[in-house]
């Protein structure tokens, strides 16, 4: 006897929102694999957000970030109206119990769909956990 098993299909936040707000363009983007042409504005609004969640995760890991900010001025603006409105992320609070992870990866399966999250930054405790999605528009 063959035993077939039947594929997951991943569905992340963005996908569920699409799927909600227009049934037919989810069928096409994500079962049909057909893609419309990007408009350059949105492309490089994609592509400047992209740089930025690299940027966090790299600093996130200890890793060296002054090299791209001194030159790009994007990301260095960016960077400078999050350190002004959130300072207070960007200082790692220094005990043993506090875990911190950029691009943490979660996954729940429901029958035939596995349900993902990416969190672009995970601080948690014993006590209560802090979840953020970095937006650059």
């Amino acid at each position: 006897m063959l035993f077939t098993q039947t594929p997951l299909l991943r569905l992340s936040q963005g996908q569920l929102n699409l799927l909600e707000r227009c049934p037919r363009q989810f069928q096409h983007t994500y079962l049909e694999q057909l893609y419309s042409p990007t408009e350059i504005k949105r492309e490089e609004h994609q592509t400047l957000g992209s740089l930025f969640h690299l940027l966090m995760q790299q600093r996130e890991m200890g890793l060296p970030i002054d090299s791209f900010l001194q030159t790009d001025d994007r990301l260095q603006s960016l960077m400078t109206a999050f350190t002004k409105a959130a300072p207070e992320i960007l200082t790692p609070i220094n005990h043993s119990q506090t875990f911190r992870e950029s691009e943490h990866f979660r996954t729940l399966q429901i029958q035939n769909y596995l349900l993902t999250v990416v969190y672009d930054l995970l601080i948690a405790d014993n006590q209560q956990a802090q979840i953020f999605d970095w937006k650059t528009y």
